[in-house]
């Protein structure tokens, strides 16, 4: 633990002193060279923990890697794992106290006695089938979930420093660079590869390609007299895609909008309205088309994928009473302070359902997004500064961000339960709503004095944010991975 306390105070000193870091970010190879090596160092960090696959997957070829992408090369929609007869004959598979006694694949979506994957196609069709075409192969689970995981890190940055280097250009690299790190840490990228299987995948993935769109909508909107259509195109067809990893992230969207206003707007005085819808809508129809036929071949609805069939250790067709868990489980995602407790590793993971009804799911929490990244906290100030934004598309940035943020944390609560990687799907964007404030923050300072208050505040959350991610995520995680099994590498930080 003192290494980690070393760390910080050394990142500290650094960012405020050294001459680089206290001038704005230019590109220039020197600071490229800096947030490049940072980026590449965290992956190569995350690569080197270990990855702990869950006593309840075993073999290596699992229902994502191997059955689903093996349906798919056969042109199938189910899989091909015969249903046991106690199964069929269940009044209610789905209930988890009738199952205890019956053979059946955990975690898939059981439909008229077939199994079928309910976890996001998209990345099976992009990677893991033209991977297994092309090897004969399968590729692991955990090697396509690290890859999206990596990519959300290059991603989460590029846009980071888009939003920067469009509004924010005179705020010196130090601060952009702190933020880079709350980019990272809203990832919760320790979390989410310590079992990489097909949940984590279909939050990674999902993430990435949100991400994605984001950068390519800025790209379209780079020249204010003139908009890219190949970014617009791909910037849809990137939210299209996030959807066919995560239905949920249908909602996210909703962030184009402030993007999407301005370019229909100008596509109407310059009588190219119907060309600019064209680039707006095929995208999504590419996307979304073939996954209504195959929703619909699967589960006799185009919007239905299969969510509500699985079998997991809720019963997910009785969520009619769970509208009363999103207050305290929104309170747990956003708010909850961390668990403390006297011995090491001083901070706990809660998985305790107390206050939530019977039919409610607890895969663990640590703490509320708020203690992952203090930054958070100048969402306090969000009036202030949304008044002082001139810009339409920052302003609806401002806007959109915790909105969609607030609603995808309530679907999480409603759908899923409390558990800590669900909180990728919202997370960033209070991170970068927070970041916009402090931004203004230091932007409307009077004084450089009130300047240095504030890159020193900023500075001091990032740190024991980095602490309290370091503890609760790394030294607890789901289930308590690492002092399950690697003990030695658990008990080597404790003091």
């Amino acid at each position: 633990m003192l290494i980690i306390l070393i760390f910080i105070i050394i990142m500290g000193c650094i960012l405020y002193k050294v001459n680089i870091f206290r001038e704005p970010y230019t590109g220039k190879p020197s600071q490229k060279v800096i947030i490049v090596g940072f980026i590449l160092l965290y992956i190569i960090l995350l690569a080197m923990k270990p990855n702990i696959v869950s006593d309840y997957l075993g073999e290596e070829n699992d229902i994502y890697n191997k059955y689903l992408v093996d349906a798919i090369l056969e042109g199938k929609v189910s899989i091909d794992i015969e249903p046991s007869e106690e199964l069929k004959k269940l009044e209610n598979p789905y209930d988890p106290n009738q199952r205890v006694w019956a053979d059946y694949s955990f975690d898939t979506a059981y439909y008229n006695g077939q199994y079928y994957v309910y976890f996001g196609v998209v990345p099976a069709i992009l990677i893991f089938v033209p991977f297994k075409l092309i090897t004969g192969f399968y590729l692991p689970t955990n090697v396509g979930t690290f890859l999206f995981a990596s990519l959300s890190m290059v991603t989460s940055t590029v846009l980071i420093i888009q939003i920067y280097k469009r509004w924010f250009k005179k705020i010196p690299f130090n601060l952009l660079f702190l933020f880079i790190i709350a980019g990272l840490i809203s990832g919760l990228y320790v979390w989410n590869t310590w079992r990489m299987w097909a949940y984590e995948l279909a939050i990674m993935s999902g993430y990435f390609f949100v991400l994605l769109g984001l950068v390519c909508m800025f790209k379209a909107t780079d020249d204010e007299e003139k908009v890219n259509l190949k970014y617009l195109f791909l910037a849809c067809l990137s939210m299209a895609l996030a959807v066919g990893c995560r239905p949920t992230l249908v909602l996210a969207s909703v962030l184009l909008l402030p993007f999407l206003y301005k370019i229909l707007k100008q596509a109407y005085k310059n009588k190219s309205l119907k060309k600019t819808l064209l680039f707006i809508i095929v995208p999504y129809m590419i996307v979304a088309i073939p996954l209504m036929i195959y929703n619909y071949a699967r589960f006799g609805s185009v919007f239905e994928f299969g969510a509500k069939y699985q079998l997991t250790i809720v019963d997910v067709t009785n969520l009619s009473e769970r509208y009363k868990d999103i207050p305290k489980g929104m309170y747990q995602y956003l708010l909850e302070p961390p668990h403390l407790q006297e011995k090491y590793p001083y901070i706990y993971t809660d998985y305790s359902t107390e206050g939530h009804t019977a039919n409610y799911c607890s895969g663990g929490i640590v703490c509320g997004i708020l203690f992952f990244n203090l930054t958070i906290i100048s969402c306090v100030f969000w009036y202030k500064y949304y008044k002082k934004v001139k810009d339409p598309i920052l302003k609806g940035m401002m806007i959109t961000l915790p909105i969609v943020g607030l609603i995808m944390c309530m679907l999480d609560v409603y759908m899923g339960g409390t558990i800590q990687r669900y909180a990728v799907d919202f997370f960033w964007m209070f991170s970068i709503v927070a970041m916009i404030i402090w931004f203004l923050m230091y932007e409307n300072a009077p004084k450089e004095s009130t300047k240095k208050v504030i890159l020193i505040t900023v500075l001091i959350l990032i740190e024991i944010s980095i602490l309290i991610n370091f503890i609760g995520t790394f030294l607890n995680a789901e289930t308590n991975y690492l002092e399950r099994f690697l003990p030695d590498v658990f008990h080597f930080f404790e003091f």
